[in-house]
């Protein structure tokens, strides 16, 4: 089967965050079960643009991406504009990601110009404290650029959360939920730094005991609650005893956090360590007690699935789709409340580690899994265009 992704930034725009590896790590495993993969996006890095050769078709692991120079960096590319409708007729079905971005109109239309099958992943954008971000910008933007085609194409939610929130806008739609998945052997790896070691190389700073460590990872941006997170984490019981690693890329808020750290008087207890990848990833999280993310809304949230991968439990907010880990023992799923998420911090940090309850709980999540249940969407998608 010949499918064509279109989205508006790809590896290794890694600055976007969780949903560019999840986008990478999906086309490699369709590939990896005999899809011809080709990803059409553009050469896009939030405030600039890949070193990648722009409008022509690169090999990337087992799959083809071609990255369409953007005209205005991160807002609209002219290239995409004129020569996406030859990737998408060429196409046997088109998965669209990502919904307020100028990529996915087009997209819509060439696909319903040549009658193609369209699965559109609005990538967790549709939450109401997202909706209702920009001065009603983005209902505008539903209205105009997505209102016509809501009903021809089929929606993928990675959560039923997260299919909720379509059909409150798009009731009539045709919704498959298919979660995120997890590379479960990057993650299942045995701790190899002392505590000690692993403070100094994440905080630079060295420690009397072995104080009990929190982590959390994301955007710095106010959608991911850090805020919250900080006030909470200055409640605990076991604050005298505690750190808190954040880590990711800056997006607005970091001087916002810091100077809350600084009111709070946590300079000792909480730590920006910026953006990690790779090797420093897994052993930010192995390392740790605890993963905590009091986020305002995710509709899946991988940084939370790699946790569980790593052993380690987790504290998430309702406005994400975890409730799962509660009765698995994985962890907590709060309200934004300050209080029970101190309250949930404290009683983690109290239990003994199960990595291997943690583990055997997302093992469900793993990219073989996940390809296999996008490859049964497309053979229905397409037998559906045959058959009318």
């Amino acid at each position: 089967m010949k499918i064509n992704v279109v989205i508006p930034s790809f590896y290794p725009a890694v600055v976007y965050g969780g949903t560019i590896f999840s986008s990478f790590n999906t086309c490699k495993a369709l590939a990896n079960i005999g899809q011809d993969v080709r990803v059409s996006t553009t050469n896009t890095n939030m405030y600039a643009r890949l070193e990648v050769a722009a409008n022509t078709w690169l090999p990337i692991e087992n799959f083809q991406v071609k990255y369409y120079n953007e005209t205005k960096v991160d807002k609209f590319s002219i290239a995409l504009l004129f020569n996406l409708w030859k990737d998408i007729k060429w196409a046997d079905v088109v998965h669209i990601q990502a919904i307020f971005n100028t990529p996915t109109p087009i997209a819509l239309f060439y696909a319903w110009l040549f009658s193609k099958p369209v699965l559109l992943s609005p990538r967790g954008v549709m939450g109401d404290w997202i909706m209702n971000q920009g001065n009603g910008f983005k209902k505008k933007w539903l209205r105009f650029f997505i209102q016509p085609f809501a009903n021809k194409i089929t929606w993928h939610a990675t959560a039923e959360q997260e299919k909720k929130e379509i059909l409150q806008h798009f009731p009539k739609a045709k919704i498959v939920v298919v979660p995120n998945g997890i590379d479960l052997l990057a993650f299942n790896a045995e701790e190899n730094l002392t505590k000690a070691a692993y403070l100094l190389k994440f905080t630079q700073k060295t420690f009397i005991g072995e104080p009990k460590i929190v982590v959390s990872m994301g955007r710095i941006h106010k959608k991911k609650g850090f805020d919250i997170l900080i006030k909470s984490f200055a409640d605990i019981h076991t604050i005298d005893n505690a750190v808190l690693l954040i880590a990711g890329e800056d997006e607005g808020a970091l001087h916002e956090l810091k100077q809350l750290v600084q009111e709070l008087n946590l300079e000792k207890n909480v730590f920006f360590v910026g953006p990690i990848d790779g090797k420093d990833k897994v052993d930010f999280f192995i390392h740790a007690d605890l993963f905590a993310l009091t986020s305002h809304n995710e509709n899946f949230g991988n940084v939370y699935a790699e946790a569980l991968a790593s052993g380690i439990p987790i504290i998430a907010s309702k406005n994400t789709p975890w409730s799962e880990i509660v009765n698995n023992q994985c962890g907590s799923w709060v309200d934004l409340d300050s209080s029970d998420i101190a309250t949930a911090i404290d009683y983690w940090l109290e239990q003994d580690k199960n990595k291997d309850r943690c583990r055997r709980f997302i093992s469900k999540y793993s990219w073989d899994e996940i390809a296999k249940q996008f490859d049964e969407v497309f053979v229905r998608m397409t037998k559906q265009i045959s058959n009318k």
